[in-house]
């Protein structure tokens, strides 16, 4: 047979080669989501891994390349491999977004990839790592948000400008003669058991003239020269076909340029049961012309290899495989999505430490208007174990005011209500609900209050912190006690009518030991500074001066009423409280000192990532102002001070007993003289009257119904407001239930805004809401000619929306998508607010109202041409959202990374900026001029009994700062400016496709196009894209 084939006549023919195929697992891809979220961020830049190439092993299924969960470790840890998985170097270049990966030249990276192949050769390390030949390079997007995968590998091969020309081709069977297959079979079996040379993919075969054969090493190429002895150059080759494998043409290269040889004779090695298959395995022999100019350093060659695409194709863009990974894990996959937004937060801000978030476990003492929406703000923040305790039911009035509940409620005990609604939100949390009356000073004794005490105890001894929510501040007098003897986390938060005050108490005394028994110290001789050496922080009694015997009671007699009387409370004020009293136990839990943590003042500088970590924070709606208060622990505290503690762990509930049933015990044990000495504590004003009539027949347009969107709804509910309409175009996902108050698990994949309906009618049967599903229409978001009748249709759709509403909210997520609604309310003049995101910071606005007329001619000559500058009170009109910007709105998404795509923001800011963008539009509707109104500065006077109505509002949670601004229209803004609502008035929808198609139109019409032609640029550096999440920085 051996002599049969050489003599047979083979026609020389251009060498074509088996293109190899990638599989890659789908355990890669879910480890490569883990490292974009947890580890890569927004780093695109490329990532070393290893492919595990493998021989043909059946006579009818070509080997792979195979990419598996291993390959994602770094190649030095992973670069064993064995027989059948040849570890091969390959390069991952996984992009931040899809628009990323399309504009890709992915011509030039395989170009790239196939010079380093050239240079491995030309510098003499192909022998020494063979698999160098085989490298490859995958280009992907991994979408984290909706599971998927999109990605295209190729394997980089050179090309010779002329041809490789196969001169033979054969079965081995028909080549070697018995004795050489013999000897070949026994040597490959050798070579393949070696744990030295079974991964290496590349190899010599020497055939000795006695039909003797060993295999050799690319290394020892030397030792094979001028022996007169035959050789094989010998490969695993992947493919079952006729043809050669992908591999043997970056083989030639190196065999032509490395060691100068222009024909070969090769032995493609497939195998069938772990031994060479001599039927499949092929032996062929090729020719090449020496390639010239390759030797330059700066060469960059031809390359070819993109797996599915032939020689030729052209194509210009890639054409991608999708992986979908829904399937995967499901409960993992969705425990994941809820802590996105925390992880997000790592990509460029601060790194969460969520293990400790969900090991911790919070004790929130009281589970109402305070409780519900605290609890859910420790779930967005990833906190996973939950004690809830409260003594009451739920009553009607409840539903509005406490965030969780629902009619079906209504006298149902708290404790037990809760828990469904939490574990619809987020069903990996641990909830346990005690209902239990917390044993209080004052109060009446009951059967059970030494069970409760002890229950209390036990409580607090296994909870890592503890939130005091009650609405009673007797109530809080206990736990306060106990979290100082057990040295815990203590956050307390407390209403006014529309004030507050949120406060971590400081730690428990440390103890100064001397020649005392340890027990003993521990009773007698407590320190006035902590474990650390530091000056003790005080606890919501240490400027307390009553005895807290019915302090509720006892403030009434005197003609005070309590700050923690929560069925008063101004419905925006519970998500301000809220959101601040979340955000300062995540700042404490992820401060080094922990409760030791000093306390720290506004306007001072901090260099721990999250921000200031203040001591207590005291605020008001009325006068817009946010103070921060340090005070130390007082010596005659009636609940923390080292008199109280030693006594309690003296006589133990003893003590608590006797406290709560003699009304001066607390006096007399403290020394304090006087039922009150001095009152330092919120005092709550006469409330103001708010015109139920104006908001119960306000009809609000809301445009967002995402994580603003449900909590301005809510809180309008609260205020009286009973006309909704609410648009969004998006559907509910998993990761929204952590961070958008009214969804549960039950949405998913329902329209956002047919899902909050029945949220909202299950609070208030009386509300009359409606959903629209609609994309807002955006300058940036060009429109092809297919598109154009749609988008004309919601421009119609918006326009005549904003006509029939007395107010529109702007809760939406991008800077364009406001631009529209801004543009029709100053041409409607209708009550615009604004709340928009940032990572930490926030704005709540109105906008101004629009422009008057001069009243010459006609009116309706007058309305598009006579335009006025000031509003129809003849006042200077304040700005829009848009009036500071230099630039038109663009497409704000589609080329950003994901934490920019959703807008990452600090989990209790959504709270507070909705507080204060419904309180904003409450004090608006009812101030005699309405829209008109002039906007108020902090610090200033007023005489309304609503107190100050600023234009801005401009908050941050790093620093703790609230600044309020008045800013006035723009001659050039892009969206309220005269020239812009002229253009509108005159051409209508015309002028809005324009805009949409082509958005710096605006910059020419406003003349800020000139405007940036004219600027001193040495001396002015205009920011080319305004983010929402810098705004503050402004």
């Amino acid at each position: 047979r051996r002599e049969m084939a050489a003599k047979a006549e083979v026609r020389p023919r251009p060498l074509e080669l088996d293109p190899i195929a990638s599989r890659v697992e789908l355990a890669f891809w879910e480890d490569l989501r883990r490292l974009k979220l947890d580890v890569l961020g927004t780093d695109d830049s490329p990532i070393p891994i290893t492919g595990y190439y493998t021989p043909c092993t059946h006579p009818k299924m070509s080997g792979l390349l195979r990419l598996g969960r291993e390959s994602l470790v770094p190649p030095s840890a992973s670069s064993f491999g064995s027989r059948n998985s040849c570890p091969v170097p390959g390069t991952l270049i996984n992009m931040n977004n899809m628009r990323g990966l399309q504009n890709l030249d992915v011509e030039y990276l395989l170009r790239e990839e196939a010079k380093k192949i050239l240079h491995d050769i030309m510098y003499g390390k192909i022998e020494e790592d063979p698999s160098l030949l085989l490298r490859f390079l995958v280009i992907s997007f991994a979408d984290l948000k909706n599971w998927k995968i999109y990605y295209s590998v190729a394997f980089p091969s050179l090309v010779f400008k002329s041809e490789m020309t196969l001169l033979s081709l054969h079965s081995a069977s028909l080549v070697l003669s018995q004795e050489e297959a013999k000897s070949l079979s026994k040597s490959l079996k050798e070579w393949r058991s070696s744990n030295e040379t079974a991964a290496l993919p590349f190899f010599f075969v020497d055939i000795s003239l006695d039909s003797s054969i060993a295999i050799r090493q690319l290394k020892d190429w030397k030792d094979c020269q001028d022996n007169g002895q035959k050789l094989l150059f010998g490969f695993y080759d992947h493919g079952c076909h006729q043809d050669p494998g992908w591999a043997l043409r970056n083989y030639i290269v190196f065999l032509s340029l490395r060691l100068k040889i222009e024909k070969i004779q090769f032995l493609c090695y497939r195998e069938k049961r772990s031994e060479l298959d001599l039927e499949k395995s092929l032996i062929g022999e090729a020719s090449f012309p020496p390639p010239h100019g390759w030797d330059y350093s700066d060469y960059v060659p031809e390359a070819i290899g993109w797996e599915g695409e032939k020689p030729g194709d052209g194509r210009k863009e890639k054409k991608l495989k999708e992986i979908n990974l829904e399937s995967m894990s499901p409960e993992r996959r969705d425990e994941e999505q809820q802590l996105m937004h925390l992880k997000l937060m790592g990509w460029r801000h601060f790194p969460v430490d969520l293990k400790n978030l969900s090991g911790i476990r919070c004790l929130l003492l009281g589970a109402g208007t305070l409780g519900c929406e605290v609890s859910r703000l420790l779930m967005t923040w990833g906190v996973r174990k939950l004690t809830v305790v409260d003594g009451g039911h739920v009553s009607m009035p409840d539903v509005l005011k406490q965030s969780l509940y629902v009619d079906d409620d209504c006298g149902v005990p708290r404790a037990t209500a809760i828990v469904p609604h939490l574990k619809e939100r987020c069903p990996a949390v641990d909830v346990e609900a005690i209902q239990m009356e917390i044993p209080a000073p004052g109060n009446p004794v009951s059967p059970s209050v030494l069970d409760d005490c002890e229950r209390l105890q036990t409580l607090v001894a296994s909870s890592d912190v503890v939130f005091l929510l009650t609405d009673t501040w007797e109530s809080r007098w206990f736990p306060t006690l106990l979290c100082a003897n057990e040295n815990k986390m203590a956050i307390t938060a407390a209403l006014g009518h529309d004030s507050y005050l949120v406060m971590r108490h400081g730690a428990g005394p440390g103890t100064r030991s001397g020649n005392m028994d340890d027990v003993i110290a521990q009773i007698q001789n407590l320190s006035t500074e902590d474990a650390l050496g530091r000056q003790r922080l005080g606890c919501c009694f240490c400027n307390d001066t009553a005895s807290l015997f019915n302090i509720s009671y006892l403030l009434d007699l005197i003609g005070l009423q309590s700050i923690s009387d929560e069925t008063v409370a101004l419905p925006g004020l519970t998500s301000i409280v809220s959101g601040k009293a979340v955000e300062l136990f995540a700042r404490m839990l992820h401060h080094p000192e922990g409760i030791h943590a000093p306390g720290d003042m506004a306007g001072m500088d901090t260099e721990h990532q999250l921000g200031l970590l203040p001591h207590q924070m005291r605020g008001s709606l009325p006068r817009c102002d946010l103070s921060t208060v340090i005070s130390n622990s007082s010596n005659d505290c009636t609940a923390c001070s080292n008199i109280v503690l030693s006594e309690y762990r003296r006589e133990g509930l003893n003590f608590v007993m006797q406290a709560i049933n003699q009304p001066t015990y607390l006096k007399d044990l403290t020394g304090i003289s006087n039922l009150i000495k001095s009152d330092t504590c919120l005092k709550l004003p006469a409330s103001f009257p708010v015109n139920s009539g104006k908001l119960s027949s306000a009809r609000c347009l809301l445009l967002g119904a995402g994580t603003l969107g449900c909590d301005v709804a809510r809180i309008l509910m609260d205020y009286g407001v009973r006309t909704l309409t609410i648009v969004d175009s998006g559907c509910v996902v998993v990761s929204n239930l952590a961070r958008q108050s009214l969804y549960t698990t039950k949405d998913r994949k329902t329209p956002k805004a047919t899902a909050i309906l029945e949220h909202l009618k299950e609070r208030c049967s009386s509300v009359e809401v409606e959903g629209i599903q609609m994309e807002i229409p955006m300058p940036g978001h060009p429109v092809s000619s297919k598109e154009a009748a749609g988008v004309l249709k919601a421009c119609e759709r918006l326009q005549e929306l904003v006509a029939t509403h007395d107010a529109v909210f702007l809760l939406t997520d991008t800077r364009e998508s406001r631009w529209l609604p801004t543009l029709l309310c100053a041409n409607e003049n209708k009550i615009a607010i604004t709340a928009a995101l940032g990572y930490d910071s926030y704005l709540a606005m109105r906008h101004g109202a629009g422009p008057g007329t001069n009243s010459e001619g006609s009116d309706m000559v007058a309305a598009m041409n006579k335009l006025s500058a000031e509003d129809v009170l003849g006042r200077q009109r304040l700005g829009c959202y848009f009036c500071n910007d230099v630039i038109a709105p663009v497409d704000s998404v589609s080329n950003r990374t994901l934490d920019q795509q959703c807008t990452v923001t600090r989990p209790g800011l959504a709270s507070i900026a909705s507080g204060h963008a419904a309180d904003l539009f409450t004090r608006l509707l009812n101030h005699p001029d309405g829209i008109h109104a002039p906007g108020d500065i902090a610090g200033k006077s007023s005489e309304r009994p609503s107190g100050l109505l600023p234009h801005q509002m401009r908050g941050s949670l790093s620093q703790y700062s609230l600044l309020t601004l008045v800013g006035y229209s723009s001659s050039s803004c892009i969206a309220c400016s005269n020239a812009v609502l002229r253009e509108y008035r005159s051409r209508g929808l015309d002028f809005v496709m324009q805009v949409i198609n082509e958005p710096t139109y605006l910059e020419d019409l406003t003349g800020l196009t000139e405007l940036m032609k004219s600027a001193d640029y040495s001396r002015v550096e205009w920011v080319d894209e305004v983010d929402d999440e810098e705004f503050a920085d402004m």
